[in-house]
């Protein structure tokens, strides 16, 4: 029996394997399979986030003004570029100098250290991610300045504790700052250029401009190039996650269209054959990030474009053996032949792109396993976190939604609503272009002017948004602001309780309160004399149908319609269904976790089981290219209602429910901004709203 259970074991853990294995498949070939089509809608954003990558190993916890915690003989100071840039420096200096902290600035600092005009001076340029502290950048100044250099490292703006944003002029107008600021105090000391990765083309354009701009002020001794790339669109096509999406034969063409339409300009190769500066490129034979093959189509374009009377340019191999790979070359143990300029010419080889990619699926693997095993401990000891899934309302836009125009909002009013004792909601109401502006002392002379005195005839609708953020989300905004246009309705949008700035937690049934309770209150506040629709969008969509089913059984009150818009059949087909669930759904404890988890919560929001009790007229809108709800929630869900009807028909009952769908396909408005239809409205007149007021 043992030896049965072994096997046993063996062989679910193999199954486990397999679909861990086919899930980062699945993941991979996804993202190879839509880069096309994210490029196309989103490139600019892509690749400019791709380029300068102020994100990166950026950690806030880290004082950029402290270099000393970083074993540097250093000081930190700052230099303002433009009157909203600022950028911060390191200025390392040999450890056989004492450093006076209390100069406020680059130029004091220099003035007191350089106490000769044949002192070296490097400025050091990073590369498109982290900031000036990066450990391996923090250690190349350490050796530098062991051999007696002053360095300046600078993080460009954007980057680290520098502030503005980056572009490829603003980066050079930020070095070519602090160039000229050397210059002024130190006007004849050599000053070389250390470009690094992505800084080999800042440095190579700064030296361009600085040459171009004809003044007297000494120009950089020389340059340092260091893991240099040929130009951008070469960069491109040889970047580690590029060579992996290139499998996708229409990738490329859609990465360089976006690429020529942002212009990020890095000409390297052809800067580089007029300068008339010695220029030194540093190369190492194994990196992967900017391949060797960068430097050796420097050097070929170099023989053939560059005049034989320009000072030289060298080429500096460090070989495989040294293993310093792409950002590790101080390491090197002839580091400081380098920087004497002394030639090293081993063997050169070809880096494998498959040992790339083999690297990339053993990491993707690996946080695969661990986030896969996390999510399981967490739902058996924690059923409780689903309600952050479920009610993201700790996700926050930290607006002020007392002035709803500074969200170019006009006519929009904000108040709240006190629904229990600690409970208060916040709601905009935008008022109708029929309704005609008063003046008001306070809330309550608003509600009589604008809510209660306002005609009969122009109904109102309530909407009821999604599970996370606030009321101030462009896209619930423009559906509100369309239904006022377009209708000329008067509009109520809320928060619910623990969303935007309403206070308590949030619960299934406290949502279904909080509507309940602006419906009442509009209901009381106009005498049930003016028609009310609900609106709900995905979450609200479930909010919304439970109202109107609690609504039917009170002969007092009536609705005179509901949009379901992105709705879903239940809350635990919508988490199954949701496309970052596609990673788990292969997990054999998936659906019954989730399952136990939701029912030990009380969060069922079931819509298909409450739309046979609505009585009212129900449209569902739904796009087929929404992947948080997919559109077969919104086919469900119509032929549950189909089938509601017929039955309340033959049992002569809930008479006033009708259903109706209303589908978009093929038209990119996704989850979440179907407002963007320009048929919407007119399509929802013709089965739901009134043609005229």
């Amino acid at each position: 029996m043992s030896a049965e259970r072994h096997c046993t074991k063996l062989s679910f853990l193999k199954k486990l394997l397999i679909r861990w294995f086919l899930c980062v498949i699945f993941v991979i070939t996804t993202l190879i399979v839509l880069a096309p089509v994210l490029l196309r809608s989103h490139g600019n954003f892509i690749l400019t986030k791709m380029f300068f990558q102020t994100w990166s190993r950026y950690y806030p916890w880290i004082d950029l003004t402290d270099p000393t915690a970083f074993k540097l003989n250093a000081v930190n100071v700052y230099e303002q570029v433009e009157p909203n840039v600022t950028i911060g420096i390191w200025y390392t200096l040999p450890s056989t100098v004492q450093i006076h902290h209390e100069l406020p600035t680059l130029a004091d600092h220099l003035q007191r250290y350089v106490v000769s005009k044949d002192l070296p001076i490097i400025m050091y340029l990073h590369g498109q991610d982290g900031t000036r502290a990066t450990h391996y950048r923090s250690n190349h100044y350490r050796v530098m300045s062991s051999f007696g250099n002053h360095i300046i490292a600078m993080d460009y703006r954007g980057y680290g504790d520098s502030t503005g944003k980056p572009t490829v002029s603003g980066i050079v107008a930020d070095v070519t700052h602090v160039f000229n600021v050397i210059r002024r105090v130190c006007p004849d000391n050599p000053i070389v250029i250390w470009g690094h990765s992505m800084g080999t083309g800042v440095s190579l354009w700064t030296a361009f401009h600085l040459f171009e701009n004809k003044t007297l002020v000494k120009k950089p001794a020389g340059l340092v190039l260091e893991a240099p790339f040929y130009n951008l669109v070469e960069a491109l096509i040889s970047y580690p996650v590029t060579r992996v999406f290139k499998i996708n034969p229409y990738f490329m063409k859609a990465a360089l269209d976006s690429l020529a339409e942002l212009k990020l300009e890095f000409p390297n190769n052809e800067i580089i054959s007029f300068l008339p500066l010695p220029i030194i490129i540093i190369h190492s034979e194994d990196d992967a990030i900017i391949p060797y093959h960068h430097a050796q189509s420097l050097e070929k374009y170099i023989e053939t474009n560059r005049e034989s009377d320009l000072p030289p340019v060298r080429l500096i191999t460090v070989p495989r053996s040294a293993h310093c790979g792409h950002n590790h070359i101080y390491s090197y143990s002839k580091f400081q032949e380098i920087i004497e300029m002394t030639d090293v010419e081993p063997t050169r080889q070809w880096p494998r792109p498959i040992r790339i990619l083999t690297k990339l699926l053993v990491f993707l693997s690996i946080i695969y396993v661990l986030s896969s095993a996390i999510s399981a401990i967490i739902l058996i000891a924690y059923p409780s976190m689903i309600k952050h899934i479920v009610f993201m309302n700790f996700l926050k836009t930290g607006n002020d939604f007392t002035q709803p125009e500074m969200f170019g909002e006009d006519r929009v009013f904000n108040f709240y609503l006190d629904v229990e004792p600690e409970i208060r909601i916040g709601v905009w109401h935008y008022r109708s272009p029929l309704v005609r502006d008063q003046s008001y002392e306070n809330d309550e002379d608003y509600f009589q002017k604008h809510i209660a005195s306002t005609s009969s005839s122009i109904p109102m609708v309530i909407y009821l948004h999604g599970n996370a953020f606030d009321r101030s989300l462009f896209n619930r905004r423009g559906t509100c602001g369309k239904l006022r246009r377009e209708l000329k309705y008067d509009v109520f949008m809320f928060d619910y309780r623990g969303f935007g700035d309403s206070t308590g937690s949030p619960t299934e049934e406290g949502l279904i309160q909080d509507a309940r309770y602006v419906y009442d209150w509009l209901h009381n506040m106009t005498n049930g004399q003016r028609k009310i629709y609900l609106w709900g969008q995905s979450l609200g969509s479930a909010v919304a149908c439970q109202l109107a089913a609690r609504l039917s059984d009170d002969e007092s009150k009536t609705l005179a319609g509901i949009v379901l818009e992105a709705a879903f059949i239940n809350m635990h087909q919508a988490i199954r269904t949701h496309y970052l669930s596609l990673l788990f759904q292969w997990q054999p404890w998936f659906t019954s976790l989730t399952g136990k988890a939701l029912l030990s919560t009380k969060l069922g929001f079931q819509t298909r089981g409450h739309l046979s009790s609505v009585n009212c007229p129900c449209v569902i809108l739904h796009a087929d290219d929404d992947y948080t709800v997919p559109y077969n929630h919104g086919q469900q869900l119509l032929q549950a209602g189909i089938a509601a009807r017929d039955d309340h028909r033959q049992k002569r009952k809930l008479l006033h429910f009708t259903i109706d769908m209303i589908s978009f396909h093929g038209e990119g408005y996704g989850h979440s901004t179907i407002f963007r239809a320009p048929n919407l409205i007119p399509a929802l007149r013709r089965v739901l709203f009134e043609e005229h007021i």
